[in-house]
């Protein structure tokens, strides 16, 4: 008992140090693994799953999408950007110093620029948010099963523990019970708030007035 108990100190201790690049470097052992014990990984079960492979794809398709309808806006946005370019490099330094117009377009350019990104990229979290909600109640449920089935009593991350058996390691067993359970999963794009709700509070409270 107090071997296992310092087995687990040991790998739980690795946790507030080990990196994500120093998991991918984990050491396997060609030993008996501890009984009771294993370790998983969710996002090697997320990306080799069928499901989660079929989330991936229809998210790719859900952002090129996304960049079509935005395409336009960029585009304008790409052509004042230029323009803004020629007429400062046509300026010399000196005169460039006293241009603050210039300073305050190039300023709106970028913010609009980092705008239009930022909203996408908050439609795309929202929507793979939502479709891995759905994948984790078969990944929830394939783990419990798994840890019955191995007689599990501890289970710890992969990326905690910096030695392991290959035995050990129950990812390809909770991947085959989620393929056995699902292979798609729907994705629909989640559209949000162009401008965050936050901001839009912010400037509501900012208002004269107020």
């Amino acid at each position: 008992m107090k071997k296992l108990i310092l087995i687990a100190a040991f790998t739980i201790g690795a946790a507030f140090w080990t990196t994500p690049l120093q998991a991918q470097e984990t050491t396997e052992i060609k030993s008996p693994p501890p009984k009771g014990i294993a370790v998983l990984s969710r996002d090697v079960a997320y990306a080799t799953s069928k499901s989660g492979q079929y989330i991936q794809a229809q998210l790719k398709t859900i952002s090129e999408t996304i960049n079509k309808e935005f395409e336009p806006e960029f585009a304008t946005l790409r052509t004042q950007a230029q323009q803004l370019n020629a007429e400062i490099k046509a300026l010399s330094p000196e005169t460039l110093r006293t241009r603050t117009d210039l300073q305050r377009r190039s300023q709106e350019l970028r913010y609009k620029l980092g705008a239009l990104a930022d909203w996408k990229k908050r439609q795309m979290i929202a929507t793979e948010k939502q479709s891995i909600e759905t994948w984790q109640k078969y990944y929830q449920e394939a783990v419990r099963a798994t840890l019955v089935e191995k007689g599990v009593h501890i289970l710890l991350p992969i990326e905690a523990v910096m030695f392991r058996t290959a035995q050990v390691d129950i990812t390809k067993d909770v991947v085959a019970k989620i393929d056995a359970k699902v292979t798609t999963i729907p994705v629909n794009r989640v559209r949000v708030p162009r401008v965050p709700q936050q901001q839009q509070a912010a400037q509501a409270g900012a208002a004269p007035g107020n």
